[in-house]
């Protein structure tokens, strides 16, 4: 059985005052080898690459492993799903999501 083996990519994940930001490194993916899903505060990346070397190319060494990559990580209680906004740009895959309103911190009016 030749099951397919994916690897975990680099990430940061950052917390800023109107929302939160992941950013994972993901070497050499082009933007449709992506996939990016939401199942209720579970965000999945998987990737299928679609590489193959020109015809008549002999590699002989490599180095660097191009391969598939998973991962999957709980968004905090206080991120709005709704709000899920991702772009790949230089080999880095940046998802935003914001913090839902009624948890944003708030001047109260006093009467």
């Amino acid at each position: 059985m030749n099951e397919k083996t994916y690897s975990a990519p680099a990430a940061t994940f950052t917390e800023r005052p109107e929302d939160y930001e992941l950013k994972i490194t993901l070497p050499g993916i082009a933007k449709d080898e992506i996939e990016l899903h939401i199942e209720g505060r579970t965000l999945t990346l998987k990737t299928a690459t679609k590489h193959q070397n020109p015809a008549g190319f002999k590699q002989v060494v490599t180095e660097f492993e191009r391969g598939d990559y998973a991962m999957s990580a709980d968004l905090p209680a206080m991120a709005d799903p709704s709000t899920l906004a991702a772009k790949v740009e230089n080999g880095i895959l940046t998802v935003t999501v914001r913090k839902r309103p009624e948890t944003q911190p708030r001047k109260i009016a006093i009467g």
